[in-house]
Formats: structure tokens, C-alpha cells, sequence
């Protein structure tokens, strides 16, 4: 079954002071250079999950953004549909942190994603009604979502909103989306309400199904994942042992496994489970996207657990 994710490529700078960091001063450290953004890096994680997928996402011709396509065609992803811009700046995310490797400040320019637009989705509506399952990111506008959701209402939708300042673009029908992937910040936002114990996060889930919602999974950091369908809900908790190299790209994993799991018709609980081992082997290393993340290797892990 095919899995469509429309969203961002990032090309990511990131900046690594040897030291405490000293304002208004060159500091020596280390800069390093990737590939990003959540649509290309739920792509990827697909594509080492035997997923069938493709991105529909937009560039600039510049070598870096070129690049980062062909890196996802040469995995099998479905590039057909990623348009190129000429004499466009790429979608670019600039972080700084700090000696310890926490983020002390970061800079996000994705104005080229705004070519992604409700007539683009006219354009491309026979390919996406044809997919299993159509995710949306919350970097895409209201204005995008709003339409998408709309003219895609026969479509299983998934949505990752990024971030609560971005997620709420798709407040107002929230209720549209078969799945959803919130933490606790963002379903806050979405959802008006404050969520500070387990009772919370299961009304939270609650207030998604009564809005329409047919599978919530809500993130929780350190805490885990609370997960609900129509009979069951649960709270998954991480490994004691886990490791954390970089917690960046986890929530990415996790979506695609969730991708995964709608295509396949796996319970939430069991795309739950495959999620947190996704996001685990993520955080053991320092790249958005593990280049070790498979299928595989994850029934190894939860085998392991049992």
C-alpha cells in the first residue's frame, strides 16, 4: 500500500561549541551539515522500514537540495512528485547549542515551502486519493490543510504537527485526520486544555475521538506514549536502559512507524510498541535518521523485551 508524506526538506546547520558559549564572539567548535525537515526524515525512515512511499515536497535547484532528492531516490523513495524552484533559497534550519548539547538557539527559514499549496494539491489529487494513507506536517499552511483535508476527506490523513505554534494551523479540523501524533505541548494547544497527569492525557485522547479521530498517539518524553482507539488505550513507558545520543529525528521515526502501521492494519498498540523501538534506536545515535532502523532490527529489540 502506498504511503504519501507531504511535507519539508530541510537542508540542517548545526553548531557545536567546544566550550560555554561566549556572545558576540567567534566560538571554535564543530559545524556539521545534514539532511532534514519531518517530511523527508518520515520518508527516509519509511523507505529502511520496507514502506512504499513517496514525498511530495518542493526544493531549490541548488546542489545541497538536489542532493538531499537523490539521497531519498536512491533508498526507493518516490521522488516524481518533489518540484524544483529555481533562484529559491532552500528550506534551511540553522541550531546552536550549547557545550552540553542542548539547543541554545535556532533559526528556521521555510518560506519555499509555501509552494506547497491548495493548487498543487488539485494538481496532485489522483495520486494522493490513491494512497493508502496521506500524512501532512504542521509546516504546511492553515490555508494548505484546511484544503487538503477537505478534498481528501475519502483518505486515511495522518498528522504530525512539529510543533505547538505550528500545529495549531490545523486546529479547526483536527477532527478531519484518521490519525494524529501530538506530545503533550501540542495537544494542549490543539485541544485548549491542560494536560499534566495520566488522567489528562486520557481525556485528551478522548477529546480527539469525539472530534472524529480514529487513532491518537501522544507523545510524552521521558514518560513514553499514551496510544487510543475505539477499545483500547494504554500507556507505553521507554526501556530503563535507554541510551540517548541525540534525541532529534525520534518523533520522525515514530510517525513513520505509525505510516506503517495504518497501511498494514496493525492495532495502535502494536504500532505503539514498533514506535517506541524506532525512536530508541534513533536516540542511540547522533543523526536525524538512524542509517541501522529496520524492521528487522526492531522485532529483534522487542523480542528481546518480552
Amino acid at each position: 500500500m502506498k504511503i504519501a508524506i507531504v511535507g519539508g526538506i530541510n537542508i540542517d546547520i548545526e553548531g557545536v561549541p567546544f566550550k560555554t558559549i561566549k556572545y558576540h564572539d567567534s566560538n571554535p567548535g564543530k559545524i556539521r551539515l545534514s539532511y532534514g525537515g519531518v517530511g523527508r526524515n518520515i520518508a527516509e525512515n519509511l523507505a529502511r522500514l520496507g514502506g512504499d512511499c513517496a514525498l511530495v515536497s518542493c526544493v531549490g535547484d541548488e546542489p545541497m537540495s538536489l542532493g538531499a532528492v537523490e539521497y531519498l531516490r536512491d533508498l526507493g523513495v518516490d521522488v516524481s512528485h518533489i518540484r524544483v524552484f529555481r533562484d529559491e533559497m532552500p528550506s534551511m534550519y540553522l541550531s546552536i547549542l550549547d557545550d552540553k548539547g542542548d539547543m541554545e538557539l535556532g533559526i528556521s527559514d521555510m518560506e519555499i515551502v509555501d509552494h506547497i499549496d491548495p493548487a498543487y494539491i488539485d494538481e496532485i489529487r489522483p495520486f494522493l486519493e490513491e494512497a493508502g494513507v496521506v500524512a501532512l506536517d504542521g509546516n504546511l499552511t492553515e490555508e494548505f490543510l484546511g484544503h487538503a483535508t477537505a478534498v481528501l476527506s475519502g483518505t486515511k490523513l495522518f498528522f504530525d504537527p512539529v510543533s505547538a505554534n505550528k500545529g495549531v494551523r490545523a486546529k479547526k479540523f483536527v477532527g478531519r485526520f484518521f490519525a494524529v501524533k501530538p506530545n503533550r505541548i501540542e495537544a494542549e494547544a490543539l485541544l485548549d486544555m491542560k494536560i499534566s497527569s495520566d488522567d489528562d492525557v486520557r481525556e485528551a485522547g478522548r477529546r480527539f475521538m469525539e472530534l472524529g479521530v480514529s487513532k491518537v498517539f501522544i507523545t510524552l518524553g521521558e514518560d513514553g506514549v499514551f496510544y487510543m482507539e475505539e477499545g483500547d488505550s494504554g500507556f507505553i513507558r521507554p526501556s530503563k536502559d535507554l541510551v540517548i545520543m541525540s534525541a532529534t529525528g525520534a518523533g520522525d521515526s515514530f510517525s513513520a512507524c505509525i505510516l506503517l502501521g495504518i497501511a498494514r492494519g496493525l492495532s495502535a498498540k502494536k504500532t505503539a510498541e514498533i514506535g517506541m523501538i524506532a525512536s530508541r534506536i534513533t536516540m542511540s545515535t547522533r543523526k536525524a535518521v538512524s542509517e541501522e532502523i529496520s524492521l528487522e532490527l526492531i522485532e529483534d529489540l522487542m523480542s528481546k523485551e518480552v
